[in-house]
């Protein structure tokens, strides 16, 4: 069972981060992954979030921040069921998605993000050495945090996204965030000028599913998505899915084959001197995966054929 919080602003107002400025009112929506956890999803923002409330440590720890200037609506749901801080922030990647609000949160001892994240913040600027908001703590291969029933793992598996990528696995309670190594059930973007990589995303992919034991919910980088999509052609085989953001193992297992059959089909093409736009004209990916967004179908073929060229 779960249990889902809503935010309406006329009528509930229960569970939601509301903050205005000059542009846009910005609302972030909290629902829980299981009644009586303390692992919370976010909604809002950017890319998907999760926050777990410690309370052996007292405080929060965030799993991806969101976008610049969101921090006080994240703050302001979290008030709803914690009088305790955000005090540690674990970073998917570099994107301001999902680190973006990292420096406005007072409180935090602790950001930690692979080593390659941390040089990538440095390289956009979007963060300067001994700034509030760059990554204090970084891994290359695997970290762990907490214990027990709160343990928190982090695993690097290789280029994908970009050169960070990490998933973030809680073992006890059988959940598991992909950020942008699993954005949804659509091709992927590829940051290819920060260490992104069409090539090397299927065998990361690979490298995820077999490597990790024991999760059944698998959280991805962005959502819920408008019912018009979301559920096409998913509820009607009998799936529950109150928010689009919510996968299972076998969702990234299969997500798994589409970007290696993806990657393989591409390949092939450029091997018999196809252009990028003849190759994605002829794509037969979608009838297989007909649930699946090939809109960066383009965009992702571009990267890999330029990766091809330069071998």
């Amino acid at each position: 069972m779960r249990r889902r919080i809503y935010v309406f602003v006329l009528f509930v107002g229960l569970l939601s981060g509301r903050s205005l400025n000059a542009q846009s009112e910005q609302i972030v929506q909290m629902d829980t992954l299981n009644v009586r956890d303390v692992l919370y999803h976010l909604a809002g923002g950017g890319g998907n979030g999760l926050a777990l409330i410690d309370e052996i440590n007292g405080g929060v720890i965030l799993i991806d921040s969101k976008l610049p200037g969101w921090g006080q609506a994240v703050e302001e749901v979290l008030a709803q069921v914690t009088d305790l801080p955000v005090t540690t922030i674990i970073n998917s990647h570099y994107h301001p998605g999902h680190a973006g609000s990292n420096g406005e949160f007072e409180e935090v001892e602790q950001i930690i993000a692979h080593e390659n994240t941390r040089e990538s913040m440095l390289r956009t600027g979007s963060y300067r050495e001994g700034a509030s908001g760059l990554p204090t703590s970084t891994f290359r291969d695997r970290y762990t945090l907490l214990d027990d029933l709160d343990r928190v793992e982090l695993y690097h598996f290789g280029r994908a996204h970009t050169d960070g990528d990490i998933v973030v696995v809680f073992p006890e309670k059988g959940v598991a965030y992909l950020g942008d190594l699993f954005p949804d059930k659509a091709v992927p973007a590829i940051d290819f000028e920060y260490g992104g990589s069409a090539k090397d995303f299927p065998a990361t992919l690979a490298k995820i599913v077999s490597g990790i034991d024991g999760v059944t919910r698998v959280i991805t980088g962005h959502g819920p998505f408008p019912t018009t999509y979301a559920g096409r052609g998913r509820r009607a085989r009998g799936a529950d899915r109150p928010w689009s953001g919510f996968m299972t193992w076998s969702d990234l297992a299969e997500y798994s084959d589409f970007i290696r059959e993806l990657v393989a089909e591409a390949e092939e093409a450029f091997g018999t001197g196809q252009t990028v736009g003849e190759t994605v004209a002829g794509l037969t990916i979608g009838d297989r995966y007909v649930d699946y967004d090939l809109a960066a179908a383009e965009a992702m073929v571009t990267v890999l054929f330029r990766e091809l060229a330069s071998q």
